[in-house]
C-alpha cells in the first residue's frame, strides 16, 4: 500500500500541524514543551497524532486486459439471442477527413437524476460504477483534461475527489470522561456511488459522403463538486476516459431498457447509437475556451447560461435544416 501523508492544506490535508504540538493551538492537556508544575508526579503529555494519510493501494495498469460484463441476468431463457458476454463494439461508418465538410465540437452534462437518465443509476448494473471502475482499477487511459494529451495514473485516479474530514473522538487515554474529546482527521475517498452527473465531449459532423450530421462522442468523465475558499463549488472532472478506449466493456454491460425487455441493449449503444440519454450544453469551441457560465454575461446568471446552451443546439438544429431543399 503507498501512503501520502497529509501535510499543507492543497497537498492532502491541510491546516493540520505536524510540528508535534509546538504552535499555540496544541492538543488537550499541554504541549510538548514543559509539565504543568512541579517536576515531579507529573503525567506525561500523551503523544502528538500523527497527520491524516490517505492509503492508496498500488493498481497497475491493465490496459491490455479483455473487457469483461458488469452484469449478466441470473436466468435468460435460450431464445437464440447472443449473451452480453458475446457482444462486439459496431464501428463507426467510414467516414474520410475529406467528406468532413462541418464540425463542432460540444460539451454536455448529464444528470443522473433527471428522470430521461434514471438508467444510468440501475442498481444493477450502474455506469457509474462501470467508468468508476475503468478508470481507478487501470482498465483503461485516464486524462487529467479533456485536451488528452497527459496521462492519469489509477493510483492519482484514485485520489481524485478525496476530502479531508475533521472530527472529534473521545480521548482514548481517558475513557471515563465523555468530554474529552480529542481532533481527529481521515480522508473520504470519492466512490462512484457520489456521481451524480458526466461530462460528454463530442463532435458534430456533417458527412458528405453519406449527407448525415451526426455526433461522435469523443470522450466522457464523471464529475464530482470541490468546494473552495471563497465559498464557490464547482464541478470538476474525476478524470477524462476516451470513448474509443471504453467502448469495448461498454458493449458487455447491459442497461436498463424502459421500453422492450427482450431488446437488451448495452451502454455503447445507449451513448454512441440510440443516445437515450437527458443533457444540456456548457460548452462549446471559442476563442476563449470558457464554458458558458464563465463567460462575463453569464456569470452571475445560471437560467441564461442554460438558454444560451439551448441556443447553441437550436444552431445546430437550424444548420442541418438549412442543408437542405424543401
Amino acid at each position: 500500500m503507498l501512503s501520502l501523508t497529509a501535510t499543507a492544506q492543497w497537498d492532502w490535508g491541510g491546516g493540520g500541524d505536524t510540528g508535534g504540538g509546538t504552535s499555540g493551538g496544541g492538543t488537550k492537556g499541554g504541549g510538548t514543551g514543559g509539565t504543568s508544575g512541579g517536576s515531579g508526579g507529573a503525567a506525561p503529555a500523551p503523544a502528538a497524532a500523527a497527520p491524516a494519510k490517505i492509503d492508496v493501494p498500488t493498481i497497475g495498469t491493465h490496459y491490455d486486459d479483455a473487457p469483461v460484463s458488469h452484469y449478466e441476468p441470473p436466468h435468460v431463457p435460450n431464445d437464440g439471442r447472443p449473451s452480453m458476454e458475446q457482444a462486439a463494439v459496431v464501428p463507426y461508418p467510414y467516414l474520410r477527413e475529406a467528406d468532413v465538410k462541418f464540425r463542432r465540437r460540444v460539451w454536455r452534462r448529464i444528470d443522473t437524476r433527471q428522470k430521461m437518465n434514471k438508467s444510468f443509476t440501475w442498481p444493477k448494473n450502474p455506469v457509474t460504477q462501470i467508468i468508476y471502475d475503468l478508470g481507478v482499477k487501470g482498465n483503461a487511459r485516464c486524462y487529467w483534461t479533456d485536451s488528452l494529451n497527459r496521462l492519469m495514473t489509477p493510483e492519482e485516479a484514485y485520489k481524485q475527489g478525496a476530502k479531508l474530514i475533521v472530527t472529534q473522538v473521545q480521548n482514548y487515554l481517558n475513557p471515563e470522561d465523555p468530554t474529552d474529546l480529542v481532533d481527529t482527521a481521515y480522508f473520504d475517498v470519492y466512490k462512484f456511488d457520489k456521481i451524480k452527473k458526466f461530462e460528454v465531449m463530442e463532435d458534430w459532423i456533417f458527412d458528405y459522403k453519406h449527407s448525415e450530421f451526426r455526433p461522435r462522442i469523443i470522450a466522457i468523465a464523471p464529475l464530482y463538486e470541490e468546494k473552495f475558499p471563497n465559498g464557490v463549488t464547482y464541478e470538476l472532472p474525476l478524470f477524462w476516459l476516451k470513448m474509443d478506449d471504453i467502448r469495448p466493456t461498454l458493449a458487455k454491460c447491459e442497461v436498463y431498457n424502459r421500453y422492450n425487455d427482450a431488446m437488451r441493449i448495452s451502454w455503447d449503444d445507449l451513448f454512441n447509437h440510440y443516445r437515450l440519454f437527458d443533457s444540456y450544453i456548457v460548452k462549446q469551441t471559442d476563442w476563449d475556451d470558457l464554458y458558458i457560465a464563465q463567460k462575463t454575461e453569464f456569470m452571475q446568471d445560471g437560467l441564461g447560461a442554460l438558454i444560451e446552451g439551448e441556443n447553441i443546439k437550436n444552431d445546430l438544429f437550424i444548420f442541418e435544416h438549412d442543408l437542405w431543399e424543401y
